[in-house]
């Protein structure tokens, strides 16, 4: 009788096939470690951070008004909200959404800019905010 006629009229298989499946068993595990997926750090932060450490090297005002900002806005509008450029007076601010805008620009119009203004050194004449994906 052939070992396969065995299996189908349910006698228990040899040991050296349970050997071998085993072994076969422990590759095929093997073989899904190795082409398995690494999970990569799909968050922001960490470029926001590197971004922040090289504006403050490149621009000084730019930096005052980065920390001014982490005082001055409040953290559920600061963590959807990000200073992304100054330039010509202009200071350009990246938003997530619209209802981040809306409240970003209420505090516009509630003195915000005269906020940054009175405690960073240099030109501040206008504030941009954008939507961005």
């Amino acid at each position: 009788m052939w070992d396969s006629q065995k299996l189908y009229l349910g006698l228990p298989p040899l040991p050296s096939k349970i050997y071998a499946m085993a072994k076969l068993n422990a590759q095929l595990e093997q073989l899904r470690k190795w082409r398995k997926r690494k999970v990569r750090d799909t968050s922001i932060e960490s470029s926001i951070v590197e971004f922040r450490r090289s504006l403050k090297k490149a621009n000084k005002q730019l930096t005052q008004i980065l920390e001014t900002w982490d005082n001055t806005i409040p953290k559920n509008i600061a963590t959807n909200a990000t200073p992304v450029s100054l330039r010509r007076g202009v200071l350009e601010i990246s938003v997530t959404d619209s209802s981040t805008s809306y409240k970003l620009n209420q505090l516009v119009r509630s003195g915000l800019l005269q906020t940054l203004q009175s405690q960073c050194s240099g030109t501040l004449k206008q504030i941009r905010i954008r939507i961005t994906n």
